[in-house]
């Protein structure tokens, strides 16, 4: 059976929040991609509420903090 076919783990979530380049280069589909691991451990009972919620917020404040948003940030308001 092909990697992607399993069901996701603790591991998968990880070893994403963990790609730098994939998180530099699209961190949208990055942040998207994360939630929706989350979404898919707590549906199959994996994790529990308060670790989703944990997952969701490491994810939330990574996306705050990527590069791409920053830049853009700053394009918008240079002030900031």
């Amino acid at each position: 059976m092909r990697e992607d076919l399993a069901p996701p783990s603790l591991n998968t979530w990880q070893r994403v929040f963990n790609d730098e380049a994939y998180w530099q280069q699209s961190p949208d589909a990055y942040y998207i991609e994360l939630l929706r691991l989350a979404d898919d451990l707590l549906g199959l009972g994996a994790i529990d509420l308060d670790q989703w919620q944990d997952l969701n917020a490491r994810a939330e404040q990574s996306h705050k903090d990527s590069p791409a948003i920053k830049m853009a940030r700053a394009v918008d308001d240079p002030h900031v």
